[in-house]
C-alpha cells in the first residue's frame, strides 16, 4: 500500500517525538529509582522538568502535523 505524501512527512516527527519522550520518561525513572533518599525538592524537579518537556514535545508535534497538513504541494508558486 502506498502512503500519501503527507503521511510520509509525518513519520519522522512522530518517531523523533516518541524517542525523546521515552528518553525523558527513562530519565525520570532513573533519577527517582537510583537514589535512595533524596530531598523532596530534587524529587519534584526530577518529575516537573521532564514532564514539562514532554508536554512541550507533544505540543510541537501537534504544531508540526498541522503544518504538514496545511502545506501546499507547490510552495514555489507563492513566490
Amino acid at each position: 500500500m502506498l502512503l500519501k505524501k503527507q503521511t510520509k512527512k509525518m513519520i519522522a516527527p512522530i518517531v523523533i517525538t516518541v524517542l525523546v519522550i521515552s528518553y525523558f520518561i527513562f530519565y525520570m525513572w532513573l533519577g527517582l529509582a537510583s537514589f535512595g533518599d533524596i530531598p523532596l525538592l530534587m524529587k519534584i524537579l526530577l518529575i516537573v522538568v521532564p514532564s514539562g518537556l514532554i508536554v512541550l514535545m507533544v505540543y510541537l508535534l501537534i504544531e508540526r502535523v498541522n503544518e504538514i497538513k496545511e502545506d501546499d504541494d507547490d510552495d514555489l508558486s507563492k513566490y
